[in-house]
């Protein structure tokens, strides 16, 4: 049974200059495989900019709804992931710049359905909750270029034409934005080890 959307006769692998096409020649269905397709990659992008689910979620939907009314203009000079990330990074940076100043936002809670085993579960949300917090506490600068390039995995190429900016400046801020992450991630791996080491004595 096919999975395409209804109204659409595009297959699922079909490119995203093919569907574009298809929705600018009158089949606005069509619109939800580009959505499904980056929808995931333009929260990850937004989030990285924001800071929190609730914000990141509402920067999607406006550039979801940006993109599609500027659908016209994509002149394929860069990827379609390329051109609809870059207007969720500017969604997401205009309303960061509205608050006036950055604020430090506590990770949420992740849960995780079906888990291996109870030991695997509680590893597994744990390295994950470490590892989000310490890069929400990156810069802005840093923090969304570490998630552009490592997480979304675009290029230097494209990361810089989200952003507008240089590439070398791209380069300059995930060199320092890794560097960031690691040292913030080895010191709390001390600190642990630390807490370990004495609960064991403790106990012996």
């Amino acid at each position: 049974m096919s999975t395409q959307p209804a109204g659409s006769r595009l297959r699922d692998d079909a490119s995203d200059l093919d569907v574009i096409t298809t929705v600018l020649g009158g089949d606005p269905d069509a619109f939800a495989m580009l959505v499904r397709r980056y929808n995931q990659a333009m929260f990850r992008a937004c989030r990285a900019v924001l800071g929190n689910d609730s914000d990141a979620e509402d920067a999607v939907q406006v550039a979801w709804l940006n993109g599609y009314r500027a659908l016209a203009t994509f002149r394929g000079e860069s990827t379609f992931r390329t051109w609809i990330t870059r207007i969720a990074v500017n969604e997401a940076s205009s309303r960061l710049r509205s608050r006036n100043t950055l604020r430090a936002v506590p990770t949420e809670e992740m849960t995780m359905e079906n888990p291996a085993s109870p030991e695997h579960d509680a590893v597994t949300s744990e390295l994950g909750r470490l590892l989000e917090r310490e890069i929400d506490r990156l810069p802005e600068g840093m923090r969304t270029v570490l998630v552009l390039r490592d997480i979304i995995e675009l290029d230097t190429a494209e990361t810089a034409s989200c952003l507008g900016i240089g590439e070398e400046n791209v380069r300059i801020r995930l060199h320092r934005a890794r560097q960031a992450l690691a040292d913030s991630l080895a010191t709390e791996a001390i600190d642990r080890a630390s807490v370990w080491r004495f609960d064991a004595a403790r106990r012996a």
